[in-house]
Order: structure tokens, then C-alpha cells, then sequence
């Protein structure tokens, strides 16, 4: 979710700290509730004060048979997203769970002391509090992927089902080019906690996830980042042997976030859809959405089973493309590919990440070479497996601009400075990718024969 979020909500924001009661939260100061928050696609800094207490303290709701879905949701607010925490339970409360579908929520605010509140979302029409009936966890530390692993497990303990959804909504930074002096790109992953300082790193997010896949005995059928940038490559493969489908978007995701109540309403009303079925939900809900708002948006689904064969045909690229020859091509075609990146504070030199999208880099390359070059071919074939098996299910919003060239996948593009830490990751372990990069930087680097 952007970092960068406008200040037009202050007024409705401060309004919302009003006439609050131990328990509970009211948001009756504010004219139309949260919907107002939500179609602003807009949040308060983190200055901005959110109560602690914004759901009754209540026993989780009894545990029922095996449904088919469990949706649980990690939503760390403990930052300037709080607000939009509370809209996002509130959209899953307009649905609530059922005999088929249970709906599961982590919530940490930004001034809970350190507590957080595991809720079991039911349906209610009250859009001025949060009425599900939820527990207190207290001394919680939502950056940590510990944390995240302890939630999913009491979830699918309570809530057992065929098929689960697990999502971690928060600001994400993927794997960009922060650069700079000091070369900080290794800080980079989901889940920031400006309580505990802490967040989960890409490396984490894979180890939690295997944890989960062994404590549930299968693994988790869909994993989706509310959460802006981590759609790329060294993501997504150090999750991939624990999740079916990943669901994600290569720029930034507004404020606002998922469609909770659209998602959960089409979930709820075919509760038999498979994980793939319902990952293209998720994508046409989300892109339906921001359809409206005419925000800049990406999301995809991207099916884990097919990377590895993904990094055989990005290999065989790599091996065609990084050669003296074509050594302008790429330099150009780097220059020139779909940029995705956002800016802190408004201030491009402060924080500017930086990523590309993979298919529209190697599409750029391919179109300078000769057609019966070997990278051109090899290019063609990695475009198509990546359009047609890998991310098959890839939206954009608007439609008509730049980001239609983006295909679902993006790849890390350092600018000047290589950082070593990405040499840690699986996907630079299998792909040639971290070569490529080297070999860009410097012409002189030999690539690995793998």
C-alpha cells in the first residue's frame, strides 16, 4: 500500500478519535461511515492517533466442521494504514462468515500498546464499529513472522478447512532498488511495525509460510500481499513449494486495498471455487474496483508450480541475451521498460524503490534484435509461457496507459550498486538472474554455466 498517502481525510480522521469508549470505537462523527474513507483511497499519517480499543473484548466464536475456505487475514495497521484497517474489517463484516467459509482477522492498531485482537468476522450491517466477537493478544509484534505463523495456526485449529486464503495486508517493498550511498535494498519485505520496528522479511514470509503448510498438513491454497510490490520474482519463488496460487501486484496497491466485501461476497455465494478460480476473482474484484477510481494498479495470479519452469526459460534468455552484441540492446531496453515504483513523502530523492516488468524488459529487447537472432526466439518463448501459464490471470487499471505492458512478474534492476544480500535469495540460487545483473553492471562478468 502506498507510503505517500494523501492528507485529505484529516478532518474525517480526527472526528474519528472523538467521543470513543474503552470498548469499542464510534464512527458516527463521520457524515457516511467508512465508505468514505474507502472511496478516497486516502489514510492519515502515522501522527494521526487511532484508539487501541476498536472492538468489544469477546470469546472467539465456537469452532464448527471442516468448511470449505478459511480466509485469514494478518491486517497490521500499526502505521499511517491504520484507519483503513478498520474500514477493511468493517467491508468483511457486510459478509461475514459461514458454514462454508470462515473469515478469520489479526488486527494490530497504531496506538494498541503492543496488543493486538484476533477477531472471527461475522455479518453485520453496522458501519459505525466493528461488532465481531474477538480476543486480545497481548505483547503482540505484528512485523514479526512468528506472529503471522501463531495466527494462521489458531485459525485453521478453530476454523479447519479444505482451502486456505492467507493474506498479509501492510505496506510491502518487495525486492526494489532503494540505492544510494549506503545501499539499503536488503531492508525490504511486508508487514511494517512502527511500534516494534520489525517486518517480515522475504525470506521470512517463506520460512512462514512452510510452517504453516506443515502445521495444516497441506499447502496454503492461495497467498495473497494487500500490500504494494511484491509481485516480483525473488518473492514469489521463495514462497513458491508452500502456496498453489500467489496473488500480488508489481506497483503500488492504494490505500484503500482489496475489495473485502466484493471478494468475500463471490466467495461466499460459490463457495466451491477452486484456487485458481478464485485468485482470478480476486484480480477482476480488485481491477473492478479501481476501475472506478481510476487509480494506477496491477495485480496478478501467478501459479507457483509453473516458476521452476519459468527460471529454465528465463536461463536459456539470459544465456542468448549476455553477449557483447546485444550489450546496447539491453542497456536501452532497461532504460525504456516499465518502471514501478513509488516515492516517500513526496520526495523522489528520499525513497524512490524501483523494479521492472520482466516481460516488458525482455519484449524491449527482443524487438531490437535481429528476428532470427537466438534471443529474440529464446525472448518470445519466456514472453509466452509468462503471459499464458505463469500469470495468466493479470489485470491493469487504467486501462490504455503504460501499465498495460505490464504482464503479471516483476524483476529487481539495480541502477548502479549491486547488493550482495540478493545473492541469499532462492531465486538467485536457480536463475541466472543475479548474473544477468552483475553482467550488466559490469561487461567484464562472466555468467555461471547452471
Amino acid at each position: 500500500m502506498k507510503r505517500n498517502m494523501l492528507l485529505t481525510l484529516a478532518a474525517a480522521i480526527t472526528a474519528l478519535i472523538i467521543n470513543t469508549n474503552a470498548g469499542d470505537i464510534s464512527f458516527e462523527d463521520i457524515p457516511a461511515g467508512l465508505a468514505n474513507i474507502k472511496a478516497a483511497g486516502s489514510v492519515p499519517p502515522a501522527a494521526v492517533p487511532v484508539p487501541a480499543a476498536a472492538i468489544p473484548a469477546a470469546p472467539a466464536a465456537p469452532a464448527a466442521g471442516e468448511r470449505e475456505w478459511l480466509v485469514l487475514v494478518f491486517i497490521n495497521g500499526r502505521n499511517n494504514l491504520a484507519p483503513a484497517a478498520l474500514a477493511d474489517v468493517n467491508e468483511m463484516e457486510m459478509v461475514g462468515s459461514t458454514n462454508t467459509v470462515a473469515v478469520t482477522v489479526e488486527l494490530g492498531l497504531l496506538s494498541d500498546r503492543g496488543n493486538s485482537w484476533r477477531l472471527y468476522i461475522e455479518k453485520d450491517t453496522d458501519t459505525n464499529r466493528i461488532n465481531s466477537p474477538a480476543v486480545k493478544v497481548p505483547g503482540s509484534d505484528m512485523g514479526s513472522w512468528k506472529h503471522f505463523v501463531d495466527f494462521a495456526k489458531w485459525s485453521y485449529r478453530k476454523y479447519p478447512a479444505r482451502k486456505v486464503l492467507a493474506i498479509i495486508w501492510n505496506h510491502g517493498s518487495g525486492r526494489v532498488d532503494i540505492g544510494g550511498a549506503d545501499n539499503t535494498g536488503s531492508e525490504l519485505g511486508i508487514a511494517y511495525d512502527d511500534l516494534t520496528r520489525n517486518f517480515i522479511r522475504n525470506k521470512q514470509l517463506g520460512m512462514a509460510l512452510k510452517e504453516i503448510e506443515n502445521a495444516i498438513g497441506k499447502k496454503v491454497s492461495i497467498y495473497a500481499s494487500d500490500a504494494c510490490l511484491m509481485q516480483m520474482a525473488s518473492v514469489v519463488y521463495e514462497i513458491k513449494d508452500s502456496v498453489d496460487m500467489i496473488v500480488g501486484a508489481e506497483e503500488i496497491v492504494p490505500g484503500a486495498g482489496f475489495p473485502y466485501d466484493t471478494i468475500l461476497a463471490d466467495l461466499t455465494a460459490d463457495p466451491g471455487m477452486t484456487s485458481e478460480t478464485l485468485s482470478s476473482v480476486i484480480v477482476d474484484d480488485f481491477h473492478t474496483y479501481y476501475d472506478a477510481t481510476a487509480d494506477n494498479t496491477t495485480l496478478s495470479a501467478i501459479k507457483s508450480s509453473e516458476l521452476p519452469e519459468f527460471v529454465r526459460l528465463l536461463n536459456d534468455w539470459v544465456r542468448a541475451a549476455a553477449l557483447p552484441v546485444h550489450r546496447k540492446k539491453v542497456l536501452a531496453a532497461e532504460e525504456q521498460a516499465l518502471a514501478l515504483e513509488y516515492s516517500y513523502n513526496g520526495n523522489d530523492t528520499a525513497y524512490s524503490p524501483r523494479s521492472k516488468d520482466l516481460y516488458d524488459f525482455v519484449d524491449l529487447v527482443g524487438k531490437q534484435a535481429r528476428k532470427t537472432s537466438k534471443v529474440r526466439a529464446k525472448g518470445e518463448l519466456l514472453k509466452d509461457f509468462i503471459a499464458t501459464t505463469l500469470a495468466p490471470y493479470n489485470k491493469t487499471t487504467p486501462t490504455g496507459g503504460d501499465y498495460d505492458r505490464a504482464r503479471g512478474i516483476a524483476a529487481y534492476f539495480p541502477k548502479m550498486i549491486y547488493d550482495p544480500s540478493y545473492d541469499e535469495n532462492l531465486f538467485a540460487r536457480d536463475s541466472l538472474w543475479d548474473d544477468f545483473i552483475k553482467w550488466k553492471l559490469d561487461p567484464s562478468y562472466k555468467i555461471k554455466n547452471r
